[in-house]
């Protein structure tokens, strides 16, 4: 039986047995995979890849049209930000946060269904696209002392 040592908040180890770790589970994304696997392949697809391939961009477009779109072309971009505090999305007007993949758009306001865990807005769905691809442009600060600066 193999063990895994953790290291917890106060320097002290903690010996755990590894049965008890997910080595299947999914990264910790801010925008979790789709709720139902047929809307999530194009993800699941994106992460195997390590990059944007047809196959995703053409599902991901499928399930969700000119939104998905405007997502990969933000991320080819380099629009997609992680800050220490959340997930930014340069837009062509504002900058839109993304946390717990949720967004201060309008269309994530007014548009979509919140119900259906499946409606995305684009800029919801670029920070899918860029966690999974490893396009997120790092910045370590916090957001919040960033726009505070910008917006004064």
């Amino acid at each position: 039986m193999s063990i895994i040592a953790l290291v917890v908040a106060d320097g002290e180890r903690e010996d755990s047995d590894s049965s008890s770790v997910d080595t299947d589970a999914e990264p910790p994304y801010a925008v979790p995979t789709g709720t139902d696997s047929e809307e999530a392949l194009w993800a699941v697809q994106l992460a195997s890849a390590g990059e944007l391939i047809p196959t995703a961009v053409d599902r991901l477009v499928e399930q969700h049209g000119e939104r998905g779109v405007r997502a990969v072309e933000a991320v080819s971009e380099n629009r997609i930000k992680k800050y220490n505090d959340f997930m930014i999305v340069v837009g062509h007007e504002d900058e839109y946060i993304i946390e717990a993949a949720r967004c201060t758009c309008k269309d994530s306001q007014y548009n979509l269904d919140a119900e259906d865990k499946t409606q995305r807005c684009w800029h919801v769905l670029a920070v899918a696209i860029a966690e999974r691809i490893g396009e997120l442009d790092y910045h370590d600060m916090w957001y919040t002392d960033v726009r505070e600066f910008l917006w004064v």
